[in-house]
């Protein structure tokens, strides 16, 4: 019997979904990968032992990033590195940290995390921005520092099963480690229904909240209900609750086995306008449940989220392993593989980058690869060569004018004229495309059309950088609305003009993916959209309950709007 008080925390569903379970809390990132345990007296020295040589290895390594930085980029990049290496040796962590295993008798994996995480909090809370910044620093030594103890730095992170873990934050490079076949549900302090942390999640089929200092209002143990649609999670829930949410997740659950009766059915409207459905990975097994659910082909494969578990870039022939795989698994339908998207919150560790104080405006996507031509150079290639047998295309994320398409063709012609010379068979007429997902690439469209194949719209970055509202802030969910009318004036532009250029364009992000939008998006035009494999029989079903007709009388009065309020509720007035 529950004798423990209901407490109910409101956050924000950004994965849809109804579980119950027993909160597993992890309170500092870095705390994700350590074991915890006592050690016997006769044991210090080894752990001891150990702790020197994770420092050895540690600052081995960042000594040679640190040259490797210094060559390709320069000096002043390479300080960042330096500054770690000083922090590896700082007296006061190696003093504190060889006290606490021999006092606390602990492991030395548990103690270095409790360390860190405490040193790091010091940084932040000083109420200077340079040195807050310094905790970041710190964190990411503590990770390396790790890393090197547990030599598995690259090994996915398991969990107990069917628990709900509660964290601060998902970084894609740490999610991309995770091992999550024994979590239920997530929640985490920070991030938006379009952050990456829940892109992922919908993707992988977990259910997730965002609530605020979730990691100080929840305990390890406690029993959760936790609610994906709503954003609701009831902390030691009552009999009342329970029986509740037990209904609604049997028809939750009923409504999930009714959308197995579309997967034969054809993607098409009410009158019978067919709509390509495409899906969105993020690792090559994702292309098992899109072949599933019967997706048209993969209209976005992220790349990078794969190559966050290696320790280095990938090499041409990785590459190519996992393009073939995926294009195999896919085979006859296409695959738009997007080169790396990395930059802001999406940085492998091994690609240190100069800390930036506004990461989403900072050198991200195609920028920076033509920053780093080498490990676009290599990806390219890689594309080319499997392109000789595969219906493969390949996508620029994060285009800002022409400049950028002009920059990667460049490259991308480079490589046709060394794998000509090489004797290496590709397809000359592999097709490429640009997203569409900043405003001035939506202003320039008709002029990127000219350079390019087909076009994707990222609706998740434009809607955030048309309105100012970053996608990942808890704090602007009121703010970042792709319902926005100057959001659906500039999807309605971009489809227009690529339509009247006879060029494709899917519509992906979180906007596409959502079954209420359908109607709105195909009445502005859109006749190819790509999402979660999860959610595509959602979609279809939705589809087929439209008609061209009123889609478009919807989409008129809804870009005759003012307001989100007005919006709104035509919206609501539509699904009625």
């Amino acid at each position: 019997m529950n004798t423990k008080r209901q407490k109910l925390i409101k956050g924000i569903g950004v994965s849809s979904g109804i579980v119950r379970g027993s909160a597993f809390v992890v309170g500092d990132e870095v705390s994700l990968i350590v074991p915890r345990y006592e050690i016997e007296e006769t044991e210090i020295v080894a752990e001891l032992e150990k702790f020197e040589r994770a420092l050895v290895v540690a600052e081995e390594t960042l000594g040679t990033i640190c040259e490797e930085v210094r060559t390709k980029i320069g000096p002043r990049e390479a300080e960042i590195f330096e500054a770690q290496i000083m922090l590896v040796r700082d007296p006061g962590f190696v003093t504190e940290v060889s006290g606490k295993i021999k006092s606390e008798k602990r492991n030395v994996e548990a103690v270095v995390a409790d360390v860190v995480g405490r040193f790091a909090q010091m940084f932040r809370d000083v109420n200077d921005p340079l040195i807050q910044e310094r905790a970041n620093d710190v964190r990411d030594v503590g990770r390396r520092v790790l890393a090197c103890l547990q030599s598995q730095s690259f090994e996915p992170l398991v969990f107990p099963d069917k628990i709900i873990l509660v964290t601060p934050d998902l970084t894609p490079s740490t999610t991309a480690r995770l091992d999550l076949s024994g979590v239920l549900a997530v929640v985490t302090e920070l991030g938006g229904k379009a952050s990456h942390a829940a892109i992922l999640m919908r993707s992988l089929g977990i259910p997730a909240v965002v609530a605020k200092k979730a990691t100080h209002r929840i305990q390890s143990g406690d029993l959760l209900i936790l609610d994906g649609m709503s954003g609701k999670i009831f902390v030691h829930p009552s009999a009342t609750v329970i029986a509740k949410y037990a209904q609604f997740e049997k028809d939750f659950h009923l409504d999930k086995k009714l959308l197995k009766t579309y997967l034969d059915c054809p993607a098409q409207t009410q009158d019978g306008v067919t709509i390509e459905l495409l899906a969105n990975i993020g690792k090559p097994s994702d292309a098992k449940a899109a072949v599933h659910f019967k997706a048209d082909g993969i209209g976005l494969f992220r790349t990078e989220f794969g190559f966050f578990v290696c320790d280095q870039f990938p090499t041409v022939e990785e590459h190519c392993e996992i393009y073939a795989h995926l294009a195999v698994t896919m085979q006859p339908r296409d695959v738009i593989i997007r080169v790396f998207d990395i930059g802001s919150d999406k940085v492998p560790e091994y690609f240190q980058l100069a800390k930036e104080a506004n990461p989403s405006l900072g050198l991200r996507g195609t920028r920076l690869l033509l920053r780093n031509p080498e490990v676009l150079r290599t990806q390219l290639s890689a594309i080319l060569r499997v392109s000789a047998d595969h219906h493969v295309s390949v996508l620029f994320p994060g285009i800002a004018g022409v400049e950028e398409i002009v920059g990667v063709k460049a490259i991308l012609e480079e490589e046709r004229n060394n794998l000509n010379l090489a004797g290496i068979a590709f397809n000359p007429d592999i097709k490429i495309g640009a997203m569409i997902e900043l405003p001035s690439a939506a202003i320039m469209v008709e002029q990127i059309l000219h350079e390019v194949d087909f076009l994707s719209l990222g609706t998740n970055d434009l809607t955030q950088y048309i309105l100012g509202a970053d996608r990942s802030s808890a704090e602007m969910v009121d703010h970042y609305r792709s319902i926005h009318p100057a959001v659906l004036k500039a999807i309605k532009q971009v489809i227009d003009c690529a339509r009247a250029e006879g060029k494709p364009i899917t519509v992906c992000g979180a906007m596409a993916g959502n079954p209420a939008r359908v109607g709105l998006l195909v009445g502005l035009g859109a006749r190819s959209l790509s999402v979660a494999p999860g959610v595509l029989l959602e979609i279809k079903r939705a589809l087929r309950k439209v008609t061209i007709a009123d889609a478009e009388k919807l989409a008129n009065a809804v870009l005759k709007a003012r307001t989100v309020q007005e919006i709104e509720a035509l919206l609501d007035s539509a699904i009625k």
